[in-house]
């Protein structure tokens, strides 16, 4: 039970650590090293971004869902870790990574999909809307991670 609980808690603080590292340290880093600070314009540069991105992203997205999987099956088959706070805290993660999945998604694909064929399409709402997500999901998975890392210890201090 107590090595099952730290699972748990490994496998959240995975997930929490890759969503940090790519969207708040990798992407807005690729941006500034290449220097691109009108996103109006297109580059070269800021195709060569969006190409890197565009695969970056894909990839975490997938890292994200075998995580997300993995979170619910610990959340789902262990005691100490299944409270109605958990439950509540993934389900709000794993709705977040849904609506990023199948509705932010294939939307800035479009977009990228149009400025790699060298055409600017207008502005949407949905970049903004990923990023909000972003945000919502690290603060959910960083309280997630506190309440499983507890559930942790009360199976330590219970054996």
């Amino acid at each position: 039970m107590r090595r099952l609980a730290l699972y748990s808690f490994v496998i959240t603080l995975i997930w929490l650590t890759f969503v940090v590292a790519i969207s708040f340290v990798e992407a807005p880093a690729k941006f500034q090293a290449l220097k691109i600070e009108n996103s109006e314009v297109i580059t070269p540069a800021l195709q060569h971004a969006l190409q890197i991105g565009h695969v970056v992203f894909h990839r975490l997205n997938r890292i994200e869902w075998v995580c997300c999987a993995f979170s619910w099956f610990f959340v789902l088959r262990i005691r100490a870790v299944r409270t109605r706070g958990s439950v509540i805290l993934l389900g709000v993660a794993t709705a977040i990574l849904a609506v990023q999945t199948f509705v932010l998604y294939p939307a800035l694909d479009f977009r990228v999909a149009e400025i790699l064929a060298g055409r600017m399409p207008p502005q949407t709402w949905h970049h903004i809307a990923f990023v909000v997500g972003e945000v919502a999901k690290v603060l959910t998975l960083g309280v997630l991670t506190g309440a499983q890392l507890q559930a942790f210890a009360r199976a330590v201090l219970s054996e």
